[in-house]
Formats: C-alpha cells, sequence, structure tokens
C-alpha cells in the first residue's frame, strides 16, 4: 500500500497534481491566507452587524417613547440640549473620567 502511493506520488501524474496543489494553495490569488483573511474579515463585518442592529432597536424604541409621550420629550430635551423654563436656572456637572 505504501509502496503504491509512494510510486503514484513519484510518476508524472503524482508530481503535476502535487505542483497543481501547491500552486492553487500558496501562490493563486484566492490562497489560503486570503481565504483566512477574507472569512475573519467576514465574521468581523456580522459581528458588527449584530451590533448596530441592537443599537437600532434601542433607538427606534427611545424615539417611539419620545414620539408618544411628552414626559419623556420634555426629559430628552432638558437632559441632552439643556433646555430649560423661563424662570429656572441650569447648572451642568461634568465628573472628568479617569
Amino acid at each position: 500500500m505504501k509502496q503504491k502511493l509512494i510510486s503514484a506520488i513519484k510518476g508524472k501524474y503524482g508530481v503535476t497534481f502535487l505542483v497543481f496543489t501547491v500552486w492553487m494553495l500558496f501562490f493563486n490569488d484566492v490562497d489560503l491566507i486570503f481565504i483566512g483573511k477574507s472569512y475573519s474579515e467576514l465574521k468581523t463585518m456580522e459581528r458588527e452587524i449584530d451590533h448596530l442592529q441592537k443599537e437600532n432597536e434601542i433607538t427606534q424604541e427611545a424615539l417611539d417613547d419620545i414620539s408618544n409621550n411628552a414626559e419623556s420629550l420634555e426629559k430628552f430635551a432638558r437632559e441632552e440640549y439643556y433646555m430649560k423654563k423661563p424662570n429656572e436656572d441650569i447648572y451642568v456637572v461634568r465628573v472628568k473620567e479617569k
């Protein structure tokens, strides 16, 4: 069995197959390194898509809440844009992060 395998590799078809395999795996435009990088990039993009979809859902819920609830709209305007009523003073306290 081992002798047949060795003799098949030594023949012209075996050498041709070996050269073709090495060429396709390492020297072709779409080699193993390219396939690995593409797969890694694909997985990174899929994780980013999932993250952005979750973030989009949260933002959509906040938008629906602001659109349908006047108290939420007032809270949002006061917190994000520091809006105030005419007879109020606003003091903004910012905490520095280390």
